[in-house]
C-alpha cells in the first residue's frame, strides 16, 4: 500500500535538509525491496508553513496496518526533525485593530 504522510516546516528551514531527513527516516523504517523510490514533493507556501507530502510503499494488507505505517513514519519524521532543530509550526493568526477603542471608566 502506498502510504502518504503530508506536514509543514518553517519558512525559516533549510528545504534540502528537510527532504534528507524525511527521506532518511522513510528508508530506515521500510527498506524497498522492489527498488521503489520514496517521493518527496513540495507542495505550497501554506499560511505558517512550506508544506511537502512524502510518498512511500509499505507491505500492508489492510487499513489497520497502513494506519499503523503512517503512525510510525509520523513519530520517525517528528524525531529527525527535532534532532536537527527543523521547526514544524502549527498556525498563526495575527489580528491589528487599526482602529483606537474609547474605554470610558465608569462613572462613580
Amino acid at each position: 500500500m502506498r502510504i502518504v504522510v503530508s506536514r509543514g516546516v518553517g519558512y525559516e528551514s533549510d528545504l534540502e535538509l528537510v527532504k534528507k531527513l524525511t527521506k532518511e527516516a522513510i528508508g530506515e523504517l521500510y527498506k524497498d525491496d522492489d527498488d521503489s523510490e520514496i517521493e518527496f514533493y513540495y507542495t505550497e507556501f501554506g499560511d505558517s508553513s512550506i508544506n511537502f507530502i512524502c510518498r512511500f510503499w509499505v507491505d500492508a494488507q489492510n487499513a489497520k496496518n497502513k494506519l499503523d505505517a503512517k503512525s510510525v513514519a509520523i513519530r520517525a519524521i517528528k524525531t529527525k526533525f527535532n534532532a536537527n532543530d527543523i521547526n514544524i509550526p502549527f498556525p498563526i493568526r495575527t489580528l491589528e485593530f487599526n482602529n483606537k477603542l474609547n474605554i470610558n471608566s465608569p462613572q462613580k
